[in-house]
C-alpha cells in the first residue's frame, strides 16, 4: 500500500483503510531499526559508543530508546546519554549577532563537563549524569549514576552528536554513528513537501505540550534554529554510519487536528503570521486521523502523546 501523493492518502482515509496503511509503515519503520541494531550488534565486540544525531524534531529522543530497546533484546546491554541534558544553564548560553539565546550553538553544551564524563566513563568510572529543566532553563543533578562495563554501549543523542567537536572526545576506532532525519516521500501538486515545514510542526506540539512555550516561542525561534542546523547539523550528515528516516506518510493527518489550533492561535501581529497562513493552507489539503490510531511504540509519540 505505497503512498506517493496527498490524493492517495486522502482516498484511503476516507474509504476506511489507513490502520491497514499506518501498520506496513509502522512495521518498515521497526524493519529499519532492527537492520541498524543488527549491524550495530554484528561489530558490538568492536564498539563502545553509538553518535545520534540530526535536527531538531527529526525523532532522535524515540529512535534512540527503540534502538536501545532493540539491541538489548539482541543481547547487547545499552545506556542512552541525551546531549540536551548537558545545556549550560540558560544565563550561560552564547547569543546570536541580534543578542539573542543561541540554542543550537555547540557551546550551548558544558563541553568540559561532556568531555570529562565520556573520558571517565571510558576508564570504567562511575559519573553522575545531569538532568536539565528546560522550563526553568538550569542543569540539575539528580543522584542518577552510570557506569558503563566493558562489553556495554552508550547511546548519545543530540543534535551536535555527529560534530567532530564532541565525537573528538572518544576513540574513533570504537565509534558508530547514526543520522537520524524527517523526510517524507509524499507529494502534494507533483512537489515534495517540506520537510522543514514537517518538522516545525511536529516543534509546535512539542513545545506546547512538553516544554510549556507558547506557539509564538516556536515560530520566532524557527529562523535561529534553520540557521543553527545549517551551521552545525547539516554540514556533518556525511560523517554517519547509517541513516535513519522518521518521516511517516500517515503523519500530517495525525498532526493536523493536534497543531492547527495551535497556529490559529499565533496573533495576527507576529511577524510569522504569513508562515502560519502557509501551513494552514497546507494542512487544509489533508484529511484528520485521530491520534489514537498511533501506536504506541510509534516514533511519533514523541510529539503527539500526553505529558506525563
Amino acid at each position: 500500500m505505497r503512498i506517493e501523493s496527498v490524493t492517495q492518502l486522502n482516498k484511503i482515509i476516507r474509504n476506511g483503510n489507513v490502520a491497514e496503511h499506518i501498520f506496513q509503515e509502522e512495521a518498515r519503520s521497526y524493519e529499519d531499526i532492527c537492520s541498524i541494531a543488527e549491524r550495530i550488534s554484528a561489530k558490538n565486540h568492536e564498539l563502545k559508543w553509538i553518535w545520534l544525531a540530526g535536527p531538531s524534531s527529526a525523532g532522535k529522543t524515540t529512535f534512540t530508546k527503540r534502538l536501545s530497546d532493540e539491541l538489548n533484546r539482541q543481547g547487547v546491554k545499552t545506556h542512552n546519554i541525551s546531549l540536551d541534558n548537558y545545556f549550560v544553564n540558560r544565563a550561560l548560553t552564547p547569543r546570536n549577532a541580534k543578542g539573542e539565546y543561541d540554542y543550537e550553538h555547540i557551546e550551548a553544551i558544558d563541553l568540559t563537563l561532556l568531555e570529562r564524563h565520556l573520558d571517565d566513563l571510558g576508564v570504567g568510572k562511575t559519573i553522575e549524569l545531569p538532568h536539565f529543566k528546560f522550563l526553568h532553563g538550569r542543569r540539575e543533578f539528580r543522584g542518577e549514576l552510570l557506569k558503563l562495563k566493558p562489553d556495554e554501549l552508550a547511546l548519545i543523542e543530540g543534535i551536535h552528536g555527529l560534530n567532530p567537536r564532541i565525537t573528538s572526545f572518544v576513540d574513533p576506532r570504537h565509534t558508530f554513528k547514526i543520522y537520524i532525519g524527517a523526510r517524507t516521500g509524499l507529494k502534494l501538486d507533483g512537489q515534495r513537501i517540506s520537510s522543514t515545514n514537517h518538522r516545525m510542526m511536529r516543534r509546535m506540539i512539542r513545545d506546547h505540550s512538553f516544554r510549556g512555550n507558547p506557539v509564538e516561542a516556536t515560530f520566532s525561534l524557527w529562523p535561529s534554529v534553520r540557521a543553527g542546523e545549517d551551521k552545525w547539523i547539516f554540514p556533518y550528515q556525511p560523517l554517519a554510519d547509517m541513516e535513519y528516516n522518521s518521516a511517516m506518510a500517515y503523519e500530517f493527518p495525525v498532526l493536523k487536528p493536534l497543531v492547527e489550533p495551535l497556529i490559529r492561535s499565533l496573533p495576527e501581529s507576529h511577524p510569522g503570521i504569513e508562515k502560519a497562513r502557509e501551513l494552514l493552507k497546507f494542512l487544509g489539503r489533508f484529511e484528520s486521523i485521530e491520534k489514537s490510531m498511533v501506536p504506541e511504540d510509534s516514533i511519533l509519540q514523541e510529539f503527539i502523546e500526553s505529558p506525563r
